[in-house]
């Protein structure tokens, strides 16, 4: 997996705030009970270098225009391909995106445009991932036929 695109001094403060999600939560005023520290530490190891890129995109996916929207299906990609249809919170005390920034992907006015893009990407995903994130949304894998209406 290509790096994100973040600064020496950015992944650094990653790596330690993954090390200790317990006190990363405390730095920041965050709530976090066991369970959740559970899962977050064992998220912030095992997919590191999706939430560098989750922590880059948590402020491209505001964007407007051709590079917000281009920022949207990235996100969107690399969120399904790791496996996840939804991050929820898993990424969130860490790595600063949550549901909020998950569901912006799809409530920034161009859901359609989005959801082409994913689909032109569902052609060539080998692994299925993206696929079962469409099913599991109830998303159509094909366009569709507005004129058929």
């Amino acid at each position: 997996m290509k790096r994100a695109p973040l600064s020496a001094r950015e992944r650094a403060q990653l790596q330690r705030d993954a090390a200790d999600v317990r006190a990363t939560a405390q730095r920041k005023g965050l709530t976090l009970d066991a369970w959740e520290e559970r899962e977050e530490s064992a998220i912030a190891r095992e997919h590191f270098e999706l939430g560098c890129w989750l922590y880059w995109y948590q402020h491209q996916v505001y964007r407007e225009g051709k590079d917000g929207l281009q920022a949207r299906i990235e996100c969107a990609e690399r969120i399904f391909l790791a496996g996840f249809t939804n991050p929820k919170y898993k990424f969130f005390t860490v790595f600063d995106f949550g549901e909020r920034q998950f569901d912006t992907i799809f409530e920034m006015g161009d859901s359609a445009q989005v959801l082409e893009g994913l689909r032109e990407r569902l052609k060539k995903d080998k692994s299925g991932k993206i696929a079962e994130a469409f099913t599991y949304f109830g998303w159509p894998q094909t366009a569709p036929d507005l004129l058929a209406a």
